[in-house]
């Protein structure tokens, strides 16, 4: 019985001790590939994300370039764009200077237009106011037309041209002498201003006379030769 026990605990041993020696064998042979494979592959990873990093940064490098390269294309525009506004502006400020001595130029112009249409509205409006006798007066007027040239036509002439402005001419006659070289106006003290109309009316080389002696007439008006 005993014996049969300590062959059982010397088996027991055996196989204790080359179980432990195959176990130590199975870790050298087992365990080292593992750690190589692992080793080997965590280079690997190292490797790529090396070559990402590389790869990503040569991109944003071009990028860059990219950005640049436009960057200074649109500062050239820019730059050009500004330099044709200050030429456009330069310009534009000269055509309003032009402009402004133009409009200071008309404006002259004008004022002194308006100054000469014063003047000449005047004018008219003087010699209007001379020319036209007005109706009452012509109508109140004693006219009496003498020829002082010798010629009895021309004082009825005169007549003609008298009547066809208004006057109404009492007498037509010849005067005492003949020796009048110019139409001439003879006017009484209250007939002066209708004398002087009637003078501008009559235009040419008339003259105007006060009547010195005592008639009838207000006005007397005796054609010469108007030579």
């Amino acid at each position: 019985m005993v014996r049969a026990y300590l062959i059982v605990l010397a088996l027991w041993g055996g196989f204790g001790f080359f179980g432990c020696a195959g176990i130590d064998q199975t870790d050298r042979d087992v365990k080292p590939e593992p750690m190589a494979q692992a080793t080997k592959g965590t280079k690997d990873e190292v490797w790529i994300e090396k070559e990402r990093l590389r790869l990503e940064n040569v991109e944003l490098q071009r990028q860059i370039a990219v950005l640049n390269k436009e960057n200074q294309r649109i500062v050239r525009e820019h730059e050009n764009k500004m330099a044709r506004l200050k030429t456009l502006n330069q310009l534009l400020n000269k055509e309003i200077e032009a402009l402004r001595e133009e409009n200071r130029k008309i404006m002259s112009e004008s004022l002194l237009l308006e100054r000469k249409l014063t003047q000449l509205q005047g004018q008219k409006e003087r010699v209007a106011h001379e020319q036209k006798a007005p109706q009452e007066d012509i109508g109140s007027l004693k006219i009496k037309v003498l020829s002082g040239d010798g010629n009895l036509a021309s004082a009825q002439e005169m007549a003609k041209k008298l009547g066809s402005m208004g006057y109404k001419i009492k007498v037509v006659d010849l005067a005492p002498q003949s020796s009048f070289s110019r139409d001439t106006v003879y006017f009484t003290s209250k007939s002066h201003q209708q004398a002087k109309r009637l003078l501008s009316r009559l235009g040419g080389n008339a003259v105007l006379k006060p009547l010195t002696w005592p008639s009838v007439f207000d006005l007397i008006i005796v054609t010469g030769k108007n030579q």
